[in-house]
């Protein structure tokens, strides 16, 4: 099912894409994403007095003005897409939008490329294609599927859960879902509730099917909310019956297009949750194929908030796209996931470097004992960035079974970037043999011959402040004497920040 705001933007990141040249690899990537939303779904793009609508609905955000922007830059009104468009006119399209104007317009640039099937329609100068709320604007063209039909004005007869007998159509015509997911929440356990869900669950067949996507998720969200209330387990049995019938991998894909949306985040994590492992898969489906980090992250809260599904995350890291890998890797760090420790060190020699980044900053975040051994290889990685991403994820007394391989890795190290991170790793984790270490690292060395650099040292007192115990304080208050102006001065700010705290 098409998600108007999400395709827009993702229509718009993909065009972007192809206006960068040095973006090969990430522009095919987008435009795998973007054939494949197409697969089964008609869309229709129109532009009026610089409002974008996709299908009909408006859709707004930096993304979408942007698009809109490009489209009136090319004097372009509407764009139809069939379901399952031809990659070859799909990408003509994606190429003449990306180019500057010239003297033939797009509808010109794709007929002359052999495309027939995607329609463009260039904005009069007298009229201007309308866009109504919820249907698609009239062109000369004919739209390549019929618009989503508007919700009845009386539903037809609905059955109430089994045992609850019949109700009148009326009933359902004459009622707002928000008076009674109101009303549900009122009287959770009341008499009418069978005949309420039922009611319900047809409005949700009809905003799904009008593509009224935020009405579908709040008709979920209240019925969970309210079964939420319910403290009585065989109370709450008609409440599940409904939502199992209601849940859907449409309505699921939905709602979960729905998480990077501030207002409806809430909902949507809430109906996702309840939604157990199915919810879960939905959820990892958009991890794969999410392009940017922004999108990656509301479908990391989502997930966060999950019990179910570990099994299948850690699966995922033997995927052999390397994105994927990478997302899960990101994921598995923010959840802390331990038992996904094995699979990850298994990548620790993929060819990718940023796949390596992401295993590397993964295992430091989980901080556990049996991460020590994959991390004391991730600090031997041939790249720097790899190095210093294994030290910038650890952090906190949890960590302290990792002092020892920083420890040791510091005394490997020759890259002054790389040491320094590893200096406040050190420091965050703050046990006896990390403080030990760091005084030993702040002490200037001999006179002629092993004296260290002074940022070096600078970089130890910091680490020292982090660490805060009475042996780092000592140290620091030794350190507020050194013959270093620099160091000295590092010294007196540490423990001035110190007792302020």
């Amino acid at each position: 099912m098409i998600v108007p705001q999400a395709f827009a933007t993702l229509f718009a990141r993909t065009l972007d894409l192809f206006r960068d040249p040095t973006a090969k690899e990430d522009q095919k990537t987008q435009f795998r994403a973007l054939v494949d939303q197409l697969r089964f779904d008609a869309v229709s793009i129109t532009v009026v007095a610089g409002r974008l609508a996709v299908n009909g609905t408006p859709v707004d955000g930096a993304a979408c003005g942007a698009l809109a922007q490009r489209l009136e830059f090319h004097s372009i009104g509407q764009i139809q897409i069939p379901a399952a468009p031809p990659a070859a006119e799909m990408f003509e399209l994606l190429r003449a939008l990306a180019d500057q104007p010239g003297e033939d317009d797009v509808p010109t640039r794709l007929r002359g490329n052999g495309a027939q099937r995607i329609s463009v329609t260039i904005q009069s100068t007298s009229t201007v294609p309308q866009v109504s709320p919820q249907v698609p604007a009239p062109t000369a063209a004919p739209a390549p599927a019929p618009p989503a039909a508007p919700e009845p004005t009386e539903s037809p007869m609905i059955l109430a859960d089994e045992g609850a007998g019949a109700f009148a159509p009326a009933t359902a015509s004459s009622r707002s879902s928000t008076d009674i997911v109101a009303e549900l929440l009122r009287k959770p356990t009341g008499p009418q509730v069978g005949e309420l869900l039922a009611i319900l669950g047809q409005q949700l067949q009809t905003a799904m099917r009008a593509n009224r996507l935020e009405q579908a998720l709040a008709i979920v969200a209240g019925i969970v909310r309210a079964e939420q209330s319910i403290g009585d387990e065989a109370k709450r049995r008609q409440y599940s019956i409904a939502l199992k019938r209601m849940y859907s991998k449409p309505l699921l894909e939905a709602i979960a297009h729905l998480v990077p949306m501030p207002s409806q985040r809430d909902n949507a994590l809430l109906a996702l949750q309840r939604a157990g492992e199915s919810g879960v898969e939905v959820l990892l489906d958009l991890l794969v194929a999410a392009p940017t980090i922004d999108e990656r992250r509301g479908i990391f809260q989502a997930l966060t908030g999950m019990k179910e599904g570990t099994d299948q995350l850690v699966h995922m890291l033997g995927h052999h796209q390397w994105f994927v890998v990478r997302n899960v890797a990101e994921l598995v760090g923010e959840l802390g996931l331990e038992e996904a420790v094995p699979a990850l060190a298994r990548q620790l020699g993929h060819e990718d470097e940023r796949v390596r980044k992401a295993v590397a900053l993964a295992l430091a975040k989980t901080g556990s004992r049996s991460a020590a051994e994959p991390l004391r290889r991730a600090l031997k990685d041939k790249s720097p960035e790899v190095r210093i991403q294994a030290a910038v994820g650890v952090g906190g007394r949890k960590a302290s079974a990792l002092a020892m391989p920083l420890v040791v890795a510091m005394g490997e190290e020759e890259n002054e970037a790389v040491e320094q991170e590893l200096m406040l790793a050190l420091g965050r984790i703050g046990s006896p043999d990390a403080v030990q270490a760091l005084i030993k690292f702040a002490q200037p060395g001999g006179k002629l011959f092993g004296r260290k650099p002074t940022q070096l040292r600078v970089t130890a007192v910091e680490a020292l402040r982090l660490a805060a115990t009475p042996a780092a304080i000592g140290t620091l208050e030794g350190l507020g004497a050194d013959s270093d102006k620099q160091v000295r001065a590092a010294a007196q700010a540490a423990l001035r920040d110190l007792k302020q705290k």
